[in-house]
């Protein structure tokens, strides 16, 4: 049996799941007013800056449902890579809106209401959607595909929340071949974080940047997975996104750190076009903050993202063209190691071998509280777990 990869989205909170009323004008108040990340980035200075126009991200997950009001003529065609040719990854039946809810993280125009639904951190970039799950799983085989084909499709940056403790083959040749085609990967650390801190792949694989979860007060969210493997730190508790029936969704884990991380790095590939997947990595680690202190620490990596000051920061900030996290050194300003997509593959062969030998499998963990569509949208708590509802729980399993 193949490894499935499940989607690192936990703590899923559906009470978030409503219907504008006649009141929508003060519902649509708590959604701005919920948007934190938003806040602490300081987006409205950032917009005027860069908006993410020209950037395709490839959201390698459930699909997107591109009806939603704020996400549409965000999402291009895509493709699905489920056993059916003709999807075009324009949909999401997920259950959990998962694909759709990291896409309205990245490029949501807030639009809906009259221009007051929710909005994404890179509101003008494009989505490339790219199906290989409807149900928290996925084959590597799927994942592997869909790399490629967002890379062949000329991604800029591919966001991928998904992962497996295994590292995969399958998985790491599509990120050296992606890596190849000059695009910034971007993946979740992970929700073990309390529960053994496993690393996940691909967020591990050398290259690729792998985002931790941070709360609205900027601390680590224990719950995220952590360890020197990790690059940067981003929000991933009480986020609030678009969910596939065109209403919204509230919820926890990695999958939106990497979200807002992939949104970031499309911001600074709008406003600099002439950098490099690895310049645009360098600029975003050395522009962030360091509530670890210098240097690299493993529970926020190089750093909180600060798009603002990755936008302002100096030419001398990019280097060389070479990815970092290639390097011995990635916070090194001018290091250009020639580390190719040879060294990547090399770096961790002996897993390869027994990783072809493994068979397990893998599921999602979530949590869920029930509501009514009606239900005003609940305070955030400011990055705390919630409470997993009797009943509601999936436990991961191997075999």
């Amino acid at each position: 049996m193949l490894p499935v990869l499940r989607r690192l989205l936990a703590g899923v909170t559906l009470a978030g799941l409503w219907v504008l009323t006649a009141d929508a004008s003060a519902e649509a108040v708590v959604i701005r007013q919920a948007e934190w990340p938003l806040k602490q980035f300081q987006a409205e200075k950032v917009w005027r800056i860069s908006e993410g126009q020209g950037v395709t991200v490839a959201v390698i997950d459930s699909g997107v449902d591109s009806a939603h009001p704020d996400l549409k003529g965000q999402v291009l065609q895509g493709a699905g890579f489920i056993g059916d040719p003709r999807d075009n990854g324009q949909s999401d039946i997920s259950g959990d809106s998962h694909g759709t809810a990291i896409a309205g993280i990245i490029a949501g125009t807030g639009k809906a209401n009259a221009g007051n639904g929710m909005t994404g951190l890179a509101p003008k970039s494009k989505v490339l959607p790219v199906r290989v799950t409807t149900n928290g799983t996925a084959e590597p085989t799927a994942i592997a595909e869909g790399i490629k084909y967002a890379a062949d499709h000329h991604a800029q940056v591919i966001n991928i929340s998904i992962g497996t403790t295994t590292p995969d083959p399958l998985l790491r040749e599509a990120i050296t071949y992606a890596l190849g085609k000059d695009t910034v990967i971007v993946a979740s650390a992970g929700n073990d974080g309390q529960n053994g801190n496993p690393p996940m792949y691909p967020a591990a694989f050398p290259g690729v940047i792998d985002v931790t979860g941070t709360d609205s007060s900027r601390h680590f969210w224990p719950v995220s997975e952590s360890g020197p493997q990790s690059t940067l730190a981003a929000p991933a508790t009480d986020i609030y996104s678009a969910n596939d029936r065109g209403q919204y969704v509230r919820a926890d884990g990695t999958s939106y750190a990497a979200g807002y991380v992939s949104a970031a790095a499309a911001l600074v590939r709008s406003a600099f076009p002439h950098l490099s997947a690895g310049q645009t990595i360098r600029r975003l680690i050395n522009t962030a903050s360091r509530p670890g202190g210098s240097g690299h620490d493993d529970q926020y990596g190089y750093g909180l993202i600060d798009p603002l000051a990755a936008l302002h920061a100096p030419a001398a900030d990019d280097g060389g063209a070479a990815n970092p996290l290639l390097s011995a050194d990635p916070l090194g300003k001018h290091t250009s190691t020639g580390v190719g997509p040879v060294t990547v593959i090399a770096l961790s062969g002996a897993a390869v071998a027994l990783t072809s030998a493994s068979a397990w499998t893998v599921v999602r963990r979530r949590r869920k509280r029930s509501a009514k569509k009606t239900d005003p949208i609940p305070k955030p708590s400011h990055g705390r777990p919630r409470p997993a509802a009797a009943g509601k729980t999936k436990q991961k399993s191997r075999t």
